[in-house]
């Protein structure tokens, strides 16, 4: 949006621009041809300002004096200098538009793009963050993985150690057991009394 009032306002300029142009082209063309004439023409002055009326007819001088000359250079000048002043003030005001919309427009362009440039970094950071800890993951899922593979192989081993366990538990005579420790039991109760415990 902001290149395209650029380029209404470029056009604008170079339309103005032209315009003067054709403008002062035309005025100097005109003067030059009077300027001829006048070479041409002989110079007297008129009687009265009725006659000098006469002879200046439609911007064309029939017959002129320098006086009359220097009016009409007189008035040209003027109009050049207003048509310049015209064009100066146009600039100025076409100037003044630029560095108003530059002190407006630019800092906060300058801030968004700041703002823009750190939030970049920072999603740069969250994205290694992340990069890292999927890494980290992965590593650990294999290391849990390991882990289940190695308490898989304990429990297998356990499994059949508790299956040699409970069949040797089960071989177990436990009535000849306790027989065993009553007879211990008789046997230090005897040899307490003896002791004279």
């Amino acid at each position: 949006m902001e290149e395209e009032k650029n380029t209404n306002i470029e056009e604008i300029k170079e339309d103005l621009k032209d315009e003067i142009k054709e403008e002062v082209k035309e005025e100097i063309k005109e003067a030059v041809k009077e300027e001829i004439k006048a070479e041409a023409a002989p110079a007297a002055a008129p009687a009265n300002d009725d006659d000098r009326e006469d002879k200046i007819v439609k911007g064309k001088y029939v017959d002129y004096s320098d006086h009359d000359l220097q009016t009409e250079i007189l008035k040209y000048e003027k109009k050049a200098a207003r048509r310049t002043t015209m064009v100066a003030a146009a600039l100025f005001v076409i100037a003044a538009v630029f560095i108003v919309a530059a002190i407006i427009i630019v800092p906060p362009v300058v801030r968004t793009l700041n703002q823009v440039q750190s939030t970049l970094e920072e999603a740069e950071k969250l994205v290694s963050q992340a990069e890292d800890t999927l890494e980290n993951l992965n590593g650990s899922l294999e290391g849990m993985n390991d882990m289940i593979a190695d308490v898989d192989k304990v429990l297998t081993d356990n499994t059949d150690a508790m299956s040699e366990a409970i069949t040797k538990i089960s071989d177990i005579d436990v009535d000849g057991l306790n027989e065993s420790i009553q007879d211990l039991n008789k046997v230090v109760d005897r040899m307490s009394r003896m002791f004279g415990a």
